[in-house]
């Protein structure tokens, strides 16, 4: 069985796409999705009606785009959608209803999100002669997380996901978790990630497949399971105008080849600007590419390495949590703010790291490396 995996889809920017002009946009990724017997994207948006429903209170954009987009996963030849992620449920409990409903009446499978934690937490089965392979999506803590009584998405509770692939195992082959985490625009994971996602191996998942970082990130096998740590977005237009060859347009799509065990391979691409063209990366431009993950990967590995990377990014961007201006403004950013970078694990880890560095007065060895993170941002194409 051949699974593929995408990053992070939404129509920002692009109204409402036709079939025709989806394949346009996907063009050179159809003779992958062709090899595979499944495609996965992850769905980082609800498909609704913007003028039903409300933004929820929360720090960052709130993004919806309409259910006539649907299109798209349709001409992709989607099987499945993962859900959980920071934004399915930007605009409430009555959106991620109705994008469920939606992918359900065009017979595309989902997990990640549902109408409690416990549906959310729920996994998608994928079946080839004999072989059951069962998909767990979860995210870190942010905002829109299901609850015991609301809709939302499968915010990260290690016993419960523990608990969830034990289950699993007794019902499927294979295992795969798919997580939505880790710190937007670095181009390594944070050691506190590379310790979360090993983790989630050693609670019983045969793999693990990230995204969220709206960059490309390396892999490993851990032990004979792969790990791919974020690869970057799929198609996803920004809300201002950057440089081309920033890493925002890089990524790469990731195909499991199940059998005895699982095997990864990676296809990378850009988008262009406007996000009406996928370009997957053939020749010199493709080895450059793989060079380039491969150094990001040898750093993973690394353990002091990663540490002192983590700690350079952090330093980059300071972001600390501050006291309120107002102790009753409850909607103001300054709330929403710090309450996600406390809830957030990946925030929480990039809070900590400051903390530490000026504890222990490395600021020195932190502009080092913070000058080391912005050369790897800089993509080799």
């Amino acid at each position: 069985m051949k699974i593929l995996f995408t990053g992070d889809v939404n129509f920002r920017g692009l109204d409402t796409l036709t079939i025709e002009k989806s394949r346009e946009i996907l063009a050179e990724v159809y003779p992958f999705l062709e090899t595979v017997d499944y495609r996965i994207p992850n769905l980082e948006t609800p498909l609704a009606d913007k003028e039903k429903h409300d933004p929820i209170k929360k720090s960052g954009p709130n993004l919806i785009c309409s259910p006539e987009n649907i299109v798209f996963l349709k001409a992709f030849q989607a099987d499945a959608v993962t859900l959980a992620n920071n934004h399915i449920g930007d605009y409430g409990e009555g959106a991620t209803k109705d994008t469920l409903k939606l992918l359900d009446e065009n017979e595309i499978l989902h997990a990640g999100a549902g109408a409690n934690i416990e549906e959310a937490y729920k996994a998608l089965y994928l079946e080839k002669a004999d072989v059951c392979v069962a998909i767990i999506s979860v995210c870190e803590n942010e905002f829109g997380i299901a609850t015991k009584s609301n809709y939302g998405s499968a915010g990260y509770e290690p016993r419960l996901l523990m608990k969830q692939i034990k289950k699993e195992k007794q019902n499927a082959d294979f295992v795969i978790v798919v997580f939505h985490g880790g710190n937007e625009f670095n181009p390594l994971p944070s050691p506190d990630t590379r310790e979360r996602y090993r983790l989630i191996c050693d609670m019983g998942a045969d793999a693990v497949i990230g995204g969220h970082t709206h960059c490309p990130q390396g892999y490993e096998y851990y032990g004979k399971k792969p790990i791919v740590y974020s690869m970057g977005n799929f198609l996803f237009q920004k809300a201002y105008k950057i440089e081309p060859n920033d890493s925002w347009y890089y990524g790469y799509m990731s195909i499991l080849d199940i059998e005895d065990g699982i095997n990864l391979q990676i296809i990378p691409y850009k988008f262009n600007q406007n996000a009406t063209k996928i370009t997957v990366f053939e020749g010199d431009d493709r080895k450059k590419m793989m060079e380039y993950i491969e150094k990001l990967s040898d750093i993973i590995l690394d353990e002091e390495e990663l540490g002192r990377y983590f700690q350079g990014w952090a330093w980059y961007h300071r972001w600390l949590p501050g006291p309120p201006k107002d102790y009753e403004d409850t909607d103001g950013y300054n709330v929403c703010g710090n309450l996600n970078l406390t809830l957030c694990e990946s925030h929480h880890s990039q809070c900590k790291a400051v903390l530490e560095t000026l504890f222990r007065s490395e600021n020195m060895i932190a502009k080092m490396y913070e000058d080391k993170i912005r050369i790897l941002q800089k993509m080799p194409i």
